[in-house]
């Protein structure tokens, strides 16, 4: 993830484990319904990130994790500031 996002594996799960952090369960922006997509605040970066987590072997996995774009920062924001 380092390589294309500047994320970390930390990034991510403080993001996932953010209190505040908004879910989709199923993903919408995906078709195969596989994979949830959490919205959360990672502290380490500083930033609200994008977080899919996909079923693997029964067992939750965070497959990819990226800077939340305006329309994802906005959605978080909306979710904890009604």
């Amino acid at each position: 993830m380092w390589d294309k996002h500047r994320t970390t594996v930390e990034m991510a799960t403080e993001a996932v484990s953010n209190p505040d952090a908004v879910g989709f369960i199923p993903d919408p922006k995906r078709r195969s319904g596989k994979s949830s997509r959490f919205i959360g605040f990672s502290p380490t970066a500083d930033a609200v990130l994008v977080v899919i987590v996909v079923d693997h072997e029964d067992r939750p996995y965070g497959a990819n994790c990226w800077p939340a774009n305006a329309t994802d920062q906005n959605t978080y924001r909306e979710r904890n500031n009604p």
